[in-house]
């Protein structure tokens, strides 16, 4: 069950507009949420003094308005001026500030598409698939040829990200553009592994055969498949697969689909965080 939260202040008849995040957000909790999501929009343009007026105005939260009006006309940093609406909200976890303080380190030097790209990156690390995948589909189309040294790394993350709906074939695509690009082996080996997971075994078979020049990294995916099914064979999800085959072979079929029931339910529920929006 989440954490509950108590909500403050009241819903804005007029929203307020984030023209870098073409967002509208309606109270002070979606404010907090957009800015726990996407961390790299924390920077001087959130410091706006029409915000903590609408913060008054629109959503009745006055104590809080003069509170970052006060740090706006001091000039303060951005993530003071966030963490002070955070923290009156009790919006946060400890952890979670400590993300975003750990973003706002790591940006510092950073050029517009370099921090889109930090953006994503922080998305695809949280899980947020879908979220990800966009914002890395917005950057590899705006991205200039001077920056085109990033798309390797965003071709590669995307086919991660597809990896992660269990889209193969959509994966493949992406890491074979990533090795294309370089060169590089382990960019090889995903692309091949993905391969190997979107088609049947004799497809995949014919494909290598045809293509002479993956054999060696043919050999590095098996390999690693390998290693992979020993570490499952030795994991808590196997004993458990194993304990629902004893009951259903002792015809114990309420308890085996009972368990089979959850054992799904909780994969929706993982399932459906991974594309929320």
């Amino acid at each position: 069950m989440g954490r509950v939260m108590l909500c403050i202040g009241r819903y804005a008849q007029k929203p307020y507009y984030f023209a870098s995040m073409c967002t509208n957000v309606y109270c002070v909790e979606e404010l907090c949420y957009l800015f726990v999501s996407n961390p790299f929009m924390i920077n001087h343009d959130v410091m706006d003094k029409e915000l903590a007026e609408w913060l008054d105005r629109e959503c009745g939260l006055t104590e809080l308005s003069h509170q970052v009006l006060t740090l706006f006309q001091r000039g303060c940093q951005p993530g003071i001026f966030v963490s002070t609406i955070l923290d009156y909200v009790n919006y946060c976890t400890a952890e979670d500030k400590e993300k975003i303080q750990e973003v706002l380190q790591g940006s510092v030097g950073l050029n517009d598409f370099e921090r889109q790209k930090k953006q994503a990156d922080f998305l695809m690390k949280n899980r947020k698939y879908q979220l990800a995948l966009e914002e890395y589909d917005r950057l590899a189309r705006e991205l200039p040829e001077t920056e085109s040294a990033l798309k390797p790394s965003i071709y590669h993350n995307m086919g991660t990200a597809y990896a992660g709906f269990f889209m193969f074939d959509m994966a493949a695509r992406y890491f074979k553009k990533a090795y294309d690009m370089t060169g590089d082996m382990q960019q090889g080996v995903s692309f091949l592994a993905a391969k190997r997971l979107s088609l049947h075994e004799d497809a995949y078979i014919s494909f290598i055969a045809e293509h002479s020049e993956y054999h060696e990294l043919s050999m590095m995916v098996e390999r690693k498949l390998t290693d992979a099914k020993g570490r499952f064979e030795a994991s808590q999800e196997n004993r458990m697969l194993s304990a629902l085959k004893i009951y259903k072979d002792e015809g114990n079929v309420s308890s085996y689909y009972e368990e089979i029931d959850k054992i799904i339910s909780e994969l929706k529920s993982g399932y459906r965080q991974l594309v929320e929006v």
